[in-house]
């Protein structure tokens, strides 16, 4: 087995491992994940609305799609859905669910397992793709948006919401503040003792936190590719939404009930929101609404 055989393998087991972690707690259905607080947050209003050109009889696929939570939402909605993912042991959590309420979906969902840096896909096939958190680790980006443009029906829509380069110091800085100061899963003990251990080298370590640094053998693979970039060469962008910077992080990190969490976080993402828009926060969370031309390019 070569070293990238065994890293796509080891990456299909932690992400497979994880899909089985989370779905003994939350079924693989955006009904359920809506509920959870990084969603009511910041997530729910933007999946809700790409959901929305979802309509029934659409031919829609989704790349990188885990435990196929969002594939089984453009079904729910009546479409013929396929999810592909690296992780067989994800796609057995999305089947099982699937096959638990197969008959309440109005559409129909199969998933298939695929490294996607060698993806092939049919031509002109689907109405809608959509690919979430994905491409930041994918090694053979441009291959993939590519494959994307030729299998989209002309004028059918890409649909992309993932991290587009490196982190700001800047936001790395903030993020250490609020980390230092609001209730975490570290202990204050550990914080100060933290800081006086890594004093300004702390920022660094949270700025290599917020990117997930060595989460997975493939995590920040197609962080030096800008996909932004990539797909308004092949694509018409119609809407770009902007992330908030610290606020996913943050979310995350907080330890705190939920009746005090979310109108905290909601101030702490309506600011960060605005500090984004006056250029004083670099975000690198991005949706991108893209749509295939109708002519031939």
């Amino acid at each position: 087995m070569s070293d990238y055989e065994q890293q796509l393998a080891q990456e299909a087991e932690l992400w497979g491992s994880d899909a089985e972690r989370s779905a003994q707690t939350v079924p693989p259905d955006w009904r359920y994940h809506r509920h959870l607080r990084h969603n009511i947050v910041y997530h729910t209003h933007d999946i809700d609305e790409f959901l929305s050109h979802v309509h029934p009889g659409m031919t829609v696929l989704e790349l990188g799609c885990a435990s196929g939570w969002l594939t089984l939402a453009m079904a729910q909605r009546g479409a013929k859905a396929e999810g592909i993912d690296i992780s067989e042991k994800s796609l057995n959590v999305a089947r099982q669910y699937y096959d638990s309420i197969r008959d309440s979906v109005s559409g129909s969902v199969i998933y298939r397992a695929a490294d996607l840096n060698a993806l092939e896909l049919p031509a002109e096939t689907y109405d809608v793709i959509a690919v979430k958190g994905t491409l930041h680790h994918l090694m053979r980006m441009d291959h993939v948006i590519a494959e994307i443009h030729k299998a989209l029906k002309p004028g059918g829509l890409l649909w992309v919401s993932d991290s587009d380069g490196e982190e700001k110091m800047s936001t790395a800085l903030v993020a250490s503040g609020l980390m230092f100061v609001l209730p975490t899963h570290v202990s204050y003990r550990d914080k100060i003792s933290g800081l006086i251990r890594f004093g300004t080298r702390a920022p660094s370590r949270i700025k290599a936190s917020i990117e997930a640094e060595g989460l997975s053998p493939f995590e920040g693979a197609g962080r030096e590719h800008d996909w932004v970039k990539l797909i308004g060469q092949r694509f018409q962008v119609e809407r770009r939404i902007d992330a908030p910077a610290v606020t996913g992080y943050i979310t995350h990190q907080l330890r705190m009930p939920d009746m005090l969490a979310l109108p905290l976080l909601r101030v702490l993402c309506a600011v960060d929101r605005l500090l984004v828009r006056l250029k004083i926060l670099r975000n690198t969370g991005v949706i991108l609404y893209a749509r295939k031309s109708i002519t031939t390019m």
